[in-house]
């Protein structure tokens, strides 16, 4: 079976199975397959948002789920935001992400005319048995606006990466390549906090950065993308050692970029002391000794 046809099968008999079940309120699909820009590929999953006065229920309790097709595996899970969620893998590796929330916060949201985050790029309603999609859905179509860049969280990210440089330099010293390596995740993810504010301090705080490092190679500066790529290292101690001071050199480069645009104070001590201590406490790994 094709992918559109799957999720095309899926959305409708999902649909009939919401529209005849009294305490499902409301059902949105987001994410690329309600998104315009940047639509779904045939690699894309469906996601769904599911409004319920017993959203729980439906959460573990997956008879329901069943019947919408033949499961591989599903496992309750949480969102990035902390939001309940289950995920699917449907025969054919088709994949439905449903996060399950109370009605109650529906509600809420229509109370506030709020816009839920995740519908600014692109919502579609399936179901909707209170009308309220026209005070939550957004008017147009666009990545929700950002906050400024403040001195406080810049320097906070700075510190918690070379805290973190530190770290992992001793578990490479130690030979702890597992823990080396997982430590490694972390560092990424302040790298990519600080690509994300580099590349909206060279073109403007509006300037879209998508999320979780989304077409990253479209928006990210070329040069920094370049870069990027020597950092990633191999299970080994020479060139875990070899890619972390890659990814001190690209960090330091970029964030002292984005203070120097942005006239914040760049911690440069912390900098100096632990980039000094890494090279003088490795310099024989480095030399092959």
């Amino acid at each position: 079976m094709k992918p559109d046809d799957f999720y095309s099968t899926f959305e409708k008999d999902f649909t009939s199975w919401a529209v005849a079940t009294d305490d499902i309120r409301a059902a949105f699909v987001v994410g690329s397959r309600a998104r315009a820009d940047h639509p779904a590929d045939q690699w894309a999953d469906l996601d769904i948002i599911l409004y319920a006065d017993n959203s729980d229920f439906y959460l573990h309790d997956i008879d329901w789920l069943k019947s919408l097709g033949n499961i591989w595996v599903t496992f309750a899970y949480q969102t990035s935001g902390g939001e309940p969620e289950r995920l699917t893998l449907f025969e054919g590796g088709f994949q439905v992400d449903i996060v399950f929330l109370a009605s109650d916060s529906l509600y809420r949201l229509v109370k506030d005319r709020s816009i839920p985050y995740n519908f600014r790029r692109g919502v579609r309603v399936l179901v909707d048995k209170d009308n309220t999609s026209r005070y939550i859905l957004p008017p147009d179509f666009k990545p929700a606006a950002s906050p400024a860049i403040d001195e406080r969280s810049f320097v906070q990210v700075v510190s918690m990466f070379f805290f973190g440089a530190l770290y992992t330099a001793k578990q490479i010293l130690r030979n702890e390549l597992w823990a080396a390596k997982a430590r490694e995740n972390d560092l990424r993810k302040l790298m990519l906090q600080m690509m994300e504010w580099h590349a909206k301090a060279l073109n403007g705080n509006d300037y879209d950065v998508w999320h979780a490092g989304r077409f990253l190679h479209e928006w990210i500066d070329q040069k920094v993308l370049q870069e990027l790529k020597t950092t990633f290292s191999l299970y080994d101690r020479a060139d875990s050692l070899r890619g972390l001071l890659a990814s001190i050199d690209l960090f330091r480069r970029i964030s002292v970029e984005t203070a120097d645009k942005l006239h914040l104070k760049y911690p440069a001590d912390t900098d100096h002391h632990i980039t000094n201590w890494i090279r003088e406490n490795t310099r024989d790994l480095a030399n092959g000794e």
